[in-house]
């Protein structure tokens, strides 16, 4: 085969492909994910991708930086700017961050909805108090509200109370496999989060509450699930 016949060839595939990319970007949104935690949300969202055959290249979840909801603003923001820069910016981009203690956590929610009123796709994904009221939907409905006491944060007693479901004594902030474990439950607990969702709305109450079934419901409709 000759050089030139080998080029074509080449070109033709280099083509082929970019095509085929381009019809999966027009099938596929494309979404980022910037979690406040470092590990405990990351991991489960990776796991959710995983058990969804979702690419990475569809769904990216970044690292943050820094832990105060603000900052996971500011940094998602810096990548959607990055990534619309380079001609094909994200369809959605979503801020995960607990209310917990954070003196940002109003601003924070306020600027997701001021940036997408720019025309940016901001949504905040919040857990009053922490992301492990999420993981404590997955084993029944509850909208006991949660509130420090002694040496314990608000936090702490949502741990507390996740610990006491079986198969979660032990378990601790950046454990990995805690998807593939409440995995049976999940379509459970978005009911859960859903019924709390009204019952907020109806009743004014924040507390406890969690945004995380919205988020994913969205990954799971990328899927076709």
């Amino acid at each position: 085969m000759g050089s030139e016949d080998l080029f074509h060839k080449r070109k033709a595939r280099a083509g082929a492909d970019l095509q085929r990319k381009k019809r999966e970007r027009a099938r596929n949104k494309r979404y980022l994910i910037v979690c406040e935690g470092t590990k405990t949300e990351p991991h489960y969202f990776r796991d959710l991708l995983d058990d969804l055959k979702i690419r990475s290249q569809v769904v990216r979840i970044a690292p943050n930086d820094g832990v105060s909801p603000d900052r996971v603003v500011a940094h998602a923001l810096v990548l959607y700017a990055e990534d619309a820069a380079a001609g094909d910016a994200f369809d959605t981009v979503y801020c995960v961050f607990d209310r917990d203690k954070h003196t940002t956590f109003d601003a924070a929610v306020q600027r997701t909805k001021d940036l997408t009123a720019e025309g940016k796709p901001f949504e905040a994904i919040t857990s009053t108090p922490c992301f492990e009221f999420w993981l404590l939907l997955h084993f029944g409905y509850t909208a006991q509200p949660f509130h420090a006491a002694g040496k314990k944060s608000v936090g702490d007693q949502v741990v507390s109370a996740l610990k006491a479901k079986p198969g979660f004594a032990k378990y601790g902030k950046g454990q990995k496999g805690v998807y593939t474990q409440l995995k049976d439950k999940l379509n459970d607990a978005v009911i859960h989060a859903d019924r709390l969702r009204r019952h907020g709305l109806a009743t004014g109450s924040i507390n406890p509450a969690t945004d995380v079934d919205e988020l994913v419901k969205a990954i799971q409709a990328l899927a076709g699930k």
